[in-house]
Formats: C-alpha cells, sequence, structure tokens
C-alpha cells in the first residue's frame, strides 16, 4: 500500500505532520480522523523523494554494531516497562547521538505511526538491520512475545560480536609482528648491509657475510622486478579469494591446515549453531531457520552444505542425518543436534554446541597466540642476529687480512 504524508489539526489547534500508510487517500483521511486529528493536507509520498543534500550525506554515515546492540537492548527495556512501540522508537530518537541512526530511527517511527509493522519497517534498511534479526523480530510479533525475542537477539548479537573478535584478534597480533619482520628485513637489506659493501670489498670474507652480501646486491639489481612480482602475487591472491570456485576450495580445505585449521573449523560451527538456535528458540521452523542462518555464513563451503541441509530437511530428512556427511561439521556436533531432534529440544542443544565450541575456541585462539608470538620474535631476533653476525665476521676478516 502507498504511503501518504499529512498535516492535521489537533484539538488545541496545534499542527502535527506525520506519514501512514492506507489503501487511498480517503482511508488516510479516515484513520487521522480517528485519531482526533482534523487533516489540513495529504499527498502521496514516494520512497526516497523530497531527499535533501543532508539526507543525501547521511548515507555516508556509520553505524556500529554496538549502537544496534545497544538500541535493541534500550527497546528490551521500554517495552518491559510497559510502553508501547512507537514510544519506545520516540525516546530512543530523542536520545540517539549517531545522527544516519537517528535518521533511520525517525523514518521508522513515522512507519510504524502510519500503520507498519516494527519488523516490516526495519527490514527497509537491510544494510542496518540484518535479516536475522528482522526475521525474528517477526517470529516475536506473530508470536506475542517481542519482548523476549528482543532479549535473546541481544544476546545473540553480544556474542557474535565477540566472537568476531575473537576470530580478528588471533590473526591480527602474528600478522603485525610478520610484517614488522619483513619491514626489518628489507631495511637491513637495502639500507643497512650496502653500507658495508664498500669497506668489505677486495677482502675474502666469510660465507655469511658474502651471503648476506650477495643477497642485498640481487635485490637492489632486481628490485622493480619483485616489487612487481610482490603486487602481481597479491593481486592474484586476491582474485582467486573473490572467485566462486577458488574461495569454494580454500573454504572447504582449510579447515584441515594445522594450527589454524580448527580455530577456522571451530569459528564455522560457532556461527551456524549460534545463529540456527537464536532462530528456532524465536519460534522460526527449521527450514525457514535454516535458509536465513545460511545467508549469515562467511564460509562459502559452509553455504553449499547448508543449502544442500535446508533442501533435503525440506525434503523429510532429519538434519542431524544431513549434518554427518558434512565435512565442516563434526561428530559431536552431529551427535548433540541428533539427541535434540529425538527429544524435541533442538534450539537448547544447538545453542549448548555453540556454547561448547565457543570455550573450545576461546582457549583454542589463547593457544595459538601462545605458539605463534613466541616463535615469530625468535625469527625476528634471528634475522637481526644474522645480520649483526655477518656483519662483525666480515669486519674480523678486513682486520686479519
Amino acid at each position: 500500500m502507498p504511503m501518504y504524508a499529512y498535516t492535521a489539526i489537533d484539538g488545541k489547534g496545534e499542527l502535527s505532520r506525520s506519514t501512514l500508510v492506507a489503501a487511498s487517500p480517503s482511508a488516510a483521511a479516515s484513520s487521522i480522523l480517528a485519531k482526533g486529528l482534523t487533516p489540513m493536507e495529504i499527498r502521496e509520498t514516494e520512497e526516497g523523494s523530497g531527499a535533501d543534500l543532508s539526507t543525501i550525506l547521511l548515507q555516508f554515515g556509520r553505524i556500529r554494531l554496538q549502537e544496534i546492540i545497544l538500541f535493541l537492548r534500550m527497546m528490551a527495556a521500554l517495552l518491559g516497562s510497559g510502553i508501547t512501540i512507537t514510544e519506545a522508537i520516540a525516546v530512543l530518537h530523542e536520545q540517539m547521538l549517531n545522527r544516519k541512526f537517528k535518521h533511520v530511527l525517525g523514518e521508522v517511527k513515522m512507519q510504524i505511526e502510519g500503520g507498519v509493522a516494527f519488523s516490516e519497517s526495519l527490514s527497509r534498511y537491510p544494510t542496518v538491520f540484518p535479516e536475522v534479526v528482522v526475521n525474528m523480530l517477526k517470529a516475536g510479533e506473530a508470536g506475542g512475545i517481542l519482548e523476549r525475542v528482543l532479549s535473546d537477539l541481544v544476546t545473540y548479537m553480544e556474542k557474535k560480536a565477540a566472537l568476531r573478535k575473537m576470530l580478528i584478534r588471533s590473526f591480527l597480533y602474528p600478522s603485525v609482528v610478520l610484517v614488522v619482520a619483513i619491514g626489518v628485513v628489507i631495511f637491513l637489506v637495502v639500507f643497512v648491509i650496502p653500507k658495508f659493501t664498500v669497506l668489505l670489498q677486495g677482502t675474502k670474507l666469510p660465507w655469511n657475510t658474502q651471503l648476506m652480501l650477495d643477497i642485498s646486491d640481487f635485490m637492489i639489481k632486481n628490485a622493480k622486478t619483485l616489487i612487481m612480482g610482490t603486487v602481481g602475487a597479491i593481486a592474484l591472491l586476491i582474485t582467486l579469494f573473490n572467485l566462486q570456485q577458488t574461495r569454494q576450495l580454500i573454504d572447504r580445505y582449510k579447515v584441515f591446515l594445522p594450527v589454524l585449521g580448527p580455530i577456522a573449523r571451530m569459528g564455522v560451527i560457532v556461527q551456524f549453531a549460534r545463529t540456527l538456535g537464536s532462530l528456532l528458540n524465536s519460534g522460526i521452523p527449521l527450514v525457514e531457520a535454516l535458509s536465513i542462518t545460511r545467508d549469515t555464513l562467511t564460509n562459502k563451503a559452509a553455504r553449499t552444505d547448508v543449502d544442500q541441509a535446508t533442501d533435503k530437511v525440506a525434503a523429510g530428512e532429519q538434519l542431524s542425518v544431513v549434518l554427518s556427511a558434512a565435512s565442516l561439521f563434526t561428530s559431536l556436533m552431529v551427535s548433540m543436534v541428533r539427541i535434540g531432534e529425538q527429544s524435541g529440544n533442538l534450539d537448547k542443544q544447538v545453542t549448548l554446541v555453540a556454547d561448547l565450541y565457543e570455550q573450545q575456541l576461546e582457549d583454542r585462539v589463547k593457544w595459538m597466540s601462545s605458539l605463534i608470538e613466541p616463535m615469530l620474535i625468535i625469527f625476528l631476533g634471528g634475522v637481526v642476529g644474522f645480520v649483526a653476525w655477518a656483519l662483525v665476521a666480515g669486519m674480523l676478516s678486513m682486520y686479519k687480512s
């Protein structure tokens, strides 16, 4: 149905402007009169019409995940205190500091006042509110348990954000140390070692000093080729990661790598189980929950497995049987899902799987960090030590000669 913007006057003679959804202008007028207002102007609006420069600039703003979580938490608290959704949105709209989020909440408020459901109004902003949020809220509205679903949704999103931070942190520190190590090696080879080349010429040098000088000379003479080769290799890797087929292969087999493989697999399992458990707990049917969960997964191979699982479950097969054929999911998870199917508590068992593997993932990340960090530090110290040893050996051989 179309949306109408209207200007009306209340019993005290004050003007008010808002929007509502109605089948026709006459139906819009009837809705306005039912609110105790006298309509002065009613006009149909088109989505995106009347956008000024400030509205366009707001599109470039950023809404952080923590702001969305705080919004949902405050909504749950306000609804629990007994106020209506419209009043809760109005309160949060007034308190919102993020200009883009404030603009979105203002639009949501007007749509709800116009008769649009809360979940439907949020679905019109997919870049702000993910599909899993919209579907859980829709299920909560249908079942009359919106407040409880909001609380469950906050818990789900907080755990998802914590998992994301954990995975980023597990790879960030080793990556930074490795980049620093490569930078130090390049600095020594390109800027430090050539200073000693002229000094050490004409002298019979030890093998380590000669090797160091040869490497430095090779890198300086072939700098352009090496740089172009490095850029080309990086571009090739980026291309391979963006291609559907190669990304499928990488995501499917990276879980078998030593050290990093178990972390990647546990991350997929936690992501899958946490989302599926939250959706099932909200009352969403299994097939629909699997379809929504599939879109939240970042692992392409896992998406393919869940796609196949969704089709087979829709055809009447049990989820545990389907997941047992997928290489990404462990036997423990399959057993827990089977128990949930037999007991009728699939949502609780899947959530328990997420909790178990999340703890294992945290322990594994700590173990990996404690293993990789000293190895990288030893490598960096070894490179610097070798260069220092080679230079000292070269100087001593020059003095001896």
